[in-house]
């Protein structure tokens, strides 16, 4: 089931479902992705009051029992076995690396959990955009028409991206990507800060762009690319 967090009368035509009480959730990971995750549901709530964020989950047992921004870094994924809480409480992964997610994200399917997607409240879509579910879409962010994005993907700080792109699982974009109209962004592709994409352009599979980079034609998978314009500069590993 897909969980959306309703977020302000500009998604008034989004069909998301009613909560009649708080619901929650705990958010995979805990560096800075995961902090900025948090920030989002507590920005939320002040106009919803819909989420109870419980704490992250860390693979890290150094990191067990401490805090971050106030609330605990709860274990691994056996505290939702300990606390028999899956039934009850929807997670989101917030992770950057798109491999590191992907990974996460099967653990978290393998233990039966539940995803939600989560937008800031200063989001500026139009109704023709379709987002999958266990996606982020960070403050300052537009998304303009015809727009498909798919499951968990990460659309940070004041991304904009035009009409008809098509944005695959796992694709990262860090803050300030500008993606033009009739971009396709496949599986797990990472976009550095401050890229830009020109029109019509198709990202590849598992393929990293560098921050500051114009992207003026296609990029091939498991490609690194960087520069003004960009150009491959190596092939990583295959992704299996």
């Amino acid at each position: 089931m897909r969980y959306m967090v309703k977020m302000n009368e500009r998604f008034k035509d989004w069909k998301y479902p009613e909560f009649d009480e708080k619901g929650k959730v705990v958010i995979l990971g805990a560096g800075g992705l995961a902090r900025e995750v948090y920030w989002i549901f507590c920005d939320v709530n002040k106009a919803e009051g819909a989420w109870e964020v419980l704490g992250f989950i860390d693979e890290n047992p150094a990191n067990w029992g401490k805090s971050l921004c106030g609330i605990p870094i709860l274990g691994d994924f056996q505290w939702f076995e300990s606390a028999n809480t899956k039934s009850e409480v929807k997670v989101i992964c917030a992770v950057g690396s798109p491999r590191a997610r992907r990974s996460l994200v099967k653990k978290a399917e393998q233990s039966g959990l539940s995803f939600i997607t989560v937008a800031h409240l200063s989001v500026q879509a139009s109704k023709y955009v379709d987002i999958g579910i266990g996606t982020v879409v960070a403050a300052g962010c537009i998304l303009t028409t015809q727009i498909k994005i798919g499951n968990h993907v990460y659309l940070n700080l004041d991304t904009t991206v035009g009409h008809d792109v098509v944005i695959q699982d796992f694709v990262n974009v860090a803050p300030g990507c500008h993606i033009s109209g009739n971009v396709m962004l496949r599986e797990g592709a990472d976009l550095g800060t401050g890229t830009v994409i020109l029109q019509g352009i198709t990202i590849g599979k598992w393929s990293v762009i560098g921050a500051g980079a114009v992207v003026i034609e296609d990029i091939p998978d498991n490609a690194v690319a960087f520069g003004v314009p960009a150009r491959v500069v190596k092939c990583r590993e295959q992704d299996s």
